[in-house]
């Protein structure tokens, strides 16, 4: 019999709650294909849009928590809103597992969702893996996308304080 406990990952899990919106590709049917260029605003694959919560990054994957039970192998398109940045992060990946968590604040089912991501903003995630060489751990476009963005925002909120302390840099944060 199989461990399922046993640790799968490959790597690191970097904590991470921020807004997430997805849509399920349907490659199940057999269609005509059409197409054309989009404008952003219709760019979308699929007509029904969920929402959830994320709740950790890695170098090549996300997970989030949403209402809606997902299957292992559907494609997703993601978009990750972060905090203080009105454009969301566009990703593309594949459902690795879902399952059933009991919220404890209602009561209600919800489910945590496993992505491995295959692109972010149209780019290979496979091929950005790499080996910072300032802090010698694993990086990507994943984790650059998303704590890329965090970084400007801390050093633009640093410059702001006279005395760094962790309270004035999140007033600081607050206030951009």
């Amino acid at each position: 019999m199989k461990d399922i406990s046993k640790e799968r990952r490959k790597y690191q899990r970097y904590d991470l709650e921020t807004k997430v919106h997805f849509y399920v590709k349907d490659f199940n049917l057999v269609t005509k294909v059409k197409f054309r260029k989009l404008n952003n605003k219709k760019d979308a694959p699929m007509a029904k849009e969920f929402v959830g919560i994320s709740r950790n990054v890695s170098v090549e994957g996300i997970r989030f928590c949403s209402l809606k039970k997902l299957k292992a192998e559907e494609s997703l398109f993601i978009k990750v809103y972060l905090p203080k940045s009105s454009r969301p992060i566009p990703m593309v990946g594949e459902v690795r597992w879902s399952k059933k968590v009991i919220s404890a604040k209602d009561k209600r089912f919800k489910y945590d969702t496993g992505v491995r991501l295959l692109t972010v903003k149209g780019k290979s995630v496979a091929r950005s893996i790499h080996i910072d060489s300032r802090y010698n751990e694993p990086w990507s476009i994943v984790l650059e996308s998303v704590f890329g963005s965090f970084h400007k925002i801390l050093h633009k909120a640093m410059k702001k304080v006279k005395r760094p302390s962790p309270g004035a840099i999140f007033k600081a944060m607050e206030e951009s």
